[in-house]
C-alpha cells in the first residue's frame, strides 16, 4: 500500500474462479472502484444474512472469488466464521454466494455449509 498526499493506493490481484461459480460472458475489464463497491455490498449482505458481526465474520481476504456477469452484476463466494463469545472460530464454516447488481441491490443466492 502506498500513500500520496493522504490518499491510499492499493494494488490488487484477482484470483481465478473455482468451485461452482461459472465464468460470466462479459469479457470487459471491470472498473476497480465498481468492483470494490460491489465486494463491500456482498460482504455486508453476508454479514446481515448471518446475524450481524456479533454472530458472524466474513473472511478477511479482499480477494474473494467473483464472476462478472453478462448483465454487469458481480457474483461473489464469501467464506465466513461463526463467532462465540466475541471471538471468530478458527476455521470458516459458512459459505455465502451473493450477486450485486450494478445499482447496488444484493441477492443472496446461497447461504449454508461450505460446499466442495
Amino acid at each position: 500500500m502506498a500513500t500520496l498526499g493522504g490518499v491510499f493506493f492499493v494494488s490488487a490481484v484477482f484470483l481465478p474462479i473455482t468451485g461452482t461459480l461459472a465464468q460470466g460472458t462479459s469479457s470487459e475489464v471491470p472498473n476497480i472502484a465498481e468492483l470494490v463497491r460491489a465486494r463491500n455490498y456482498a460482504r455486508q449482505a453476508a454479514e446481515r444474512v448471518n446475524g450481524g458481526l456479533s454472530r458472524y465474520r466474513a473472511d478477511a481476504s479482499m480477494y474473494a472469488p467473483y464472476v462478472r456477469n453478462a448483465d454487469g452484476s458481480y457474483t461473489f463466494r464469501i467464506l465466513g466464521y461463526g463467532v462465540k463469545n466475541g471471538v471468530p472460530q478458527p476455521l470458516p464454516s459458512i459459505e455465502t454466494v451473493v450477486t450485486v447488481a450494478p445499482d447496488g441491490r444484493t441477492t443472496v443466492n446461497y447461504n449454508g455449509v461450505i460446499r466442495n
